[in-house]
């Protein structure tokens, strides 16, 4: 417990017991009763306790307990690194009070309080996490551009699913693409235009990328056989940034070789 007395003097907010002190009677105030109280599960927003997360002591202030599929998830402001994080609590291996030190039991322990938000693990679609990746980006692209006229037409949609099929077909992903799935995740998203930007750089590094994705998008601006100005003037936009961003990689990559001695 070295390590958590350094942490003494946080202070610490530990759940409530299941009963509270009070005196007895007045003549006789060394003797106390014990109160029942509530013990319905109380939010973890605000409760400090010192974990052990992947052999490592971590200091956080809870702010979210929340169960995401099959697993659930402590999410809090950590000390350690500076910041959010999230902690999946079957990988919290003690939980302990920031004060004393006295360990409370293991991820489980936070079983005490109410969950903040329960829901399905996000679906994969048969996709690795860099797959999903660059596939969601692209429907982010697509959204936005579906988006910026001001309206979604119908038709639209298709030209999404052609391209969810186009990126299956030309990048070779194994199995066959849960289509509607897909295209309702998309008809959801409401990318604004740092999004689309932030987008568009996942694409810019793979010419194939770049390529999946223009085409696409002028084959959405045409679907429902209407072009407007904003269409047009963000189809540039995608343009000019693609090519600025496959640019500065490739400066990038001929300076690693100069470096290397593979260019003079």
């Amino acid at each position: 417990m070295g390590g958590l007395q350094l942490l003494a003097g946080r202070g610490s907010t530990l759940p409530p017991l299941a009963f509270e002190l009070s005196a007895y009677v007045a003549d006789d105030p060394i003797t106390i009763v014990r109160e029942p109280i509530d013990e319905a599960p109380h939010s973890i927003s605000g409760f400090v306790c010192v974990i052990d997360y992947a052999d490592e002591l971590r200091l956080i202030t809870a702010r979210r307990y929340d169960r995401i599929g099959e697993f659930t998830y402590v999410g809090g402001i950590c000390q350690t690194a500076g910041g959010y994080r999230q902690f999946r609590c079957d990988r919290i291996g003690a939980v302990s009070d920031a004060y004393t030190g006295e360990v409370r039991g293991d991820g489980s322990y936070f079983a005490r309080f109410s969950l903040d938000r329960q829901r399905d693990k996000a679906p994969t679609w048969g996709l690795t996490q860099g797959r999903k990746h660059l596939l969601v980006c692209g429907l982010n692209i697509m959204a936005f551009m579906a988006r910026c006229d001001g309206r979604w037409h119908p038709l639209e949609s298709g030209a999404i699913e052609r391209f969810i099929c186009s990126m299956w077909l030309r990048k070779e992903w194994d199995g066959e693409p849960p289509i509607e799935e897909i295209v309702a995740h998309a008809q959801r998203l409401a990318p604004d235009s740092e999004v689309f930007f932030r987008s568009l750089g996942r694409y810019a590094p793979s010419q194939s990328s770049c390529n999946i994705v223009r085409r696409a998008v002028v084959d959405l601006i045409e679907a429902d056989g209407l072009v407007c100005c904003d269409e047009v003037n963000w189809e540039t936009e995608l343009r000019t940034a693609l090519a600025e961003t496959a640019a500065a990689s490739d400066e990038k990559f001929f300076e690693l070789l100069r470096e290397q001695g593979v260019l003079d």
